[in-house]
């Protein structure tokens, strides 16, 4: 409050018809809402004038201090409408305190000078509602500025967060690329069987990696792998997974031999640090009509046979878990007719929207359909996924799906 807003008259008159009050440091001297019947002089110290802006009281309002020669609670002496303000002792103060009762006493006695006070309380209650609205208008202008300043800081976070949003976009579509030039996504043929593939993965990049090579002139490997986890960091695990599945997988003369090798390989160059990853790997001795697979904690492929479906369950221990893991080769009859499907487990353990697995047995269904209708290769892969995503409906991919097939017409 400034010097200019306070009461210019002497009440120093009214000491005579007034008696004393003192209250203490943090005394509330004025409630809000309170019913009044008392109007004070400050005969010495300070208060401070404040109010909640809502019955809530949630905020507050700070109108400012009086201190010696200033007076309030003038209103009480006119009527008992509820107090609009708080006002309680910044300090130690002493008052002159008027009841209403004194007040209506004076008003019979001393008309002239009843008539002085009622012209300096009106006045005052004026000084008053001036003084309130410019801090009113002094807290708006404040808020405007501070919503300002906010909504520019918005602003400029916003943009920053868009850039640095486009910069990841950007890199996963890298990403993206990357990992589906590294795959054989085009190869329809190895040698003289049908081959064909399908990669979904739930994000932008997926934790699912294979590959599938002519080792020989009558042998083909196909390799097929699945990191834990998914998206950026599943992806960067299948890179690592690439390149080191490329240095060996030429010169290591079984599928149980290179799975020992790369678990070797994870485990002394990238630890146990979230880089474990299931693998499986498949040999077609083409002349020898047979094929043999070994598998590392990965589910299991399907040969679908003319007469039957058989699943390849033998399996060992997930690589990047530990040292010296001994996996086993497994040999079956391979020949005309017959065909082999390598599936990720992101396909068996897709639920629909009730929270039901989509598991083996509807997968060995789709199987069946496509042999009635006597599909080819691609076109039975086709239907494996169409029937992938019918099951599903709406609901999310819970993993990376991979389907390799490769084989002949039935």
């Amino acid at each position: 409050m400034g010097t200019e807003e306070k009461p210019t008259a002497d009440l120093s008159f009214l000491k005579k018809e007034m008696k004393p009050a003192f209250f203490p440091k943090g005394s509330l001297i004025i409630e809000q809402f309170s019913l009044g019947d008392s109007f004070y002089f400050i005969e010495s110290g300070k208060v401070e004038v404040w109010k909640y802006l809502d019955e809530s009281k949630q905020e507050i309002l700070v109108i400012g201090d009086l201190v010696a020669g200033d007076y309030f609670g003038e209103i009480a002496l006119i009527d008992s409408a509820p107090r609009t303000v708080n006002i309680s002792a910044k300090e130690d103060s002493t008052f002159f305190k008027l009841t209403r009762e004194d007040f209506h006493r004076l008003i019979q006695t001393s008309p002239d000078m009843t008539l002085t006070l009622l012209k300096l309380l009106t006045a005052r209650i004026r000084n008053a509602e001036q003084r309130e609205n410019q801090v009113l208008i002094q807290k708006n202008r404040e808020l405007r500025l501070q919503n300002e300043t906010l909504e520019e800081m918005v602003k400029e976070r916003t943009a920053k967060l868009t850039q640095s949003l486009k910069i990841i976009q950007e890199d996963l579509e890298t990403a993206k690329t990357i990992q589906r030039n590294i795959l054989p996504l085009g190869l329809k043929y190895v040698a003289h069987l049908d081959f064909g593939s399908r990669f979904e993965p739930m994000a932008e990049v997926g934790g699912d990696i294979f590959d599938v090579i002519r080792l020989e002139k009558s042998k083909i490997r196909l390799f097929l792998a699945d990191a834990i986890g998914h998206g950026v960091q599943a992806a960067l695990i299948t890179m690592a997974i690439k390149a080191e599945y490329d240095h060996i997988k030429h010169n290591t003369p079984n599928p149980a031999d290179v799975l020992y090798v790369l678990n070797q390989i994870f485990i002394d160059r990238y630890g146990k640090k979230s880089n474990q990853f299931t693998a499986v790997i498949v040999d077609l001795n083409l002349e020898e009509n047979s094929l043999t697979y070994s598998s590392a904690g990965h589910n299991e492929p399907y040969v679908v046979c003319k007469d039957r479906i058989i699943p390849l369950t033998e399996s060992g221990v997930m690589l990047g878990l530990e040292k010296e893991v001994e996996y086993s080769n497994h040999t079956m009859p391979f020949g005309l007719g017959d065909r082999l499907f390598m599936i990720s487990d992101g396909y068996l353990e897709q639920e629909n929207r009730e929270g039901i697995l989509l598991g083996e047995t509807k997968l060995l269904s789709s199987f069946e359909s496509a042999k009635s209708l006597d599909l080819n290769l691609a076109d039975t892969i086709n239907l494996l996924m169409d029937d992938f995503h019918s099951f599903r409906g709406n609901a999310s991919m819970m993993d990376d799906v991979t389907i390799l097939g490769i084989g002949t017409t039935y």
